[in-house]
């Protein structure tokens, strides 16, 4: 049976703690991540006392800009995200006023504006502390995406939207730590941060276990401008960390149906390199929809999306490393700290 524990959690403003009388009025706290997203927070302030008596909470503490810190935990906590105000929504009535501080995490200031640009013999590293640089983001690099791209053009779309491609084309994903970008390679199927079992850990499980309709076979028709031939790469294996502690991938549990093979236009790459990184991707990404799912428990700061989680108690097809791709945690004064993740997994 799961244990009944209430958590607590902390906020800080611009590095330093809020006044009391503020902390006293809050009464819930939610924080939401996924990978490749801007990460959310929002908390909410009664402005009435439990009696119905008007509490003394200044909303001019907080503007937009704001940095905000929140931590959650049970027996001790932890910062699950830091980020800017981006709205404030106060609600006066007779009957009940509150006020709802809402913002995200530092990776939405790649939201703002567009951009046109082309970038010239650079690996994506390069091009993604470029671009970083540019929306005044520090970056933290994982991996090492080697190729150098002739030219890779950004037309007139947001930071944001731009990098969210160069992420789709390697199988590269998008996280804040604290307020510093990561740029790195996927992390589905790396060793789990922890083993959560069913029903001991969990209260609730619900999966979806989805045959695959594209991508058993993957080629990648590109264009070398020198030579002035049509060059081409093909995917048709991933790796054994794509069975995340299973005996098979979606691929190969779908054996029986017939073949998934696609084709890919990409006429704006004369690289052999790039073309094979750009098959490889696409043959995991359509591999990452064979089973996805959701599960609750009590709240856990350590669930975030970008981990792997070893799940078990359910069936041998079921058990096994499930890749955490988005994050709740919610702190409600009479509820308590509670987390419901997302989950997805590329075996069986």
């Amino acid at each position: 049976m799961l244990s009944v524990q209430t958590g607590a959690f902390r906020i800080l403003k611009n590095r330093s703690a809020l006044p009391i009388s503020v902390v006293a009025a809050i009464h819930n706290v939610q924080v939401q991540d996924e990978i490749n997203v801007p990460a959310m927070f929002s908390f909410t302030l009664n402005m009435e006392s439990s009696n119905g008596g008007w509490q003394d909470v200044d909303l001019d503490v907080f503007k937009p800009g704001d940095e905000i810190t929140i931590f959650l935990g049970l027996n001790s906590l932890e910062q699950l995200i830091s980020g800017d105000i981006t709205a404030i929504e106060p609600s006066f009535s007779t009957s009940s006023s509150s006020a709802t501080i809402r913002g995200f995490d530092r990776m939405y200031r790649l939201k703002f504006g567009t951009r046109t640009k082309t970038y010239e013999m650079l690996n994506d590293n390069e091009i993604v502390t470029e671009v970083a640089k540019s929306s005044s983001l520090t970056v933290q690099l994982k991996g090492n995406p080697g190729t150098i791209n002739q030219y890779v053009v950004q037309n007139n779309v947001s930071n944001y939207r731009f990098l969210l491609g160069r992420c789709e084309q390697l199988n590269f994903e998008l996280l804040m730590a604290d307020t510093t970008l990561l740029f790195r390679p996927s992390a589905e199927g790396d060793s789990p941060v922890k083993t959560l079992q069913y029903p001991r850990d969990l209260s609730d499980v619900s999966l979806n276990l989805k045959v695959p309709t594209m991508g058993d076979e993957v080629t990648a028709v590109g264009y070398d401008i020198v030579s002035n031939k049509v060059i081409k790469a093909v995917a048709a294996s991933g790796t054994p960390q794509d069975k995340m502690g299973g005996i098979e991938t979606g691929y190969q549990a779908a054996v029986d149906f017939p073949s998934s093979g696609i084709t890919l236009s990409c006429p704006d790459i004369s690289n052999p390199g790039a073309l094979q990184a750009v098959a490889d991707a696409q043959y995991q990404s359509n591999l990452k929809n064979f089973i996805e799912g959701e599960a609750s428990l009590v709240g856990d700061s350590q669930l975030v999306a970008g981990v792997n989680v070893k799940i078990t108690g359910l069936s041998q097809r079921f058990d096994g490393i499930y890749y955490v791709t988005s994050s709740t945690h919610s702190y409600d004064d009479s509820t308590g700290y509670k987390t419901t993740i997302k989950l997805r997994r590329t075996g069986i």
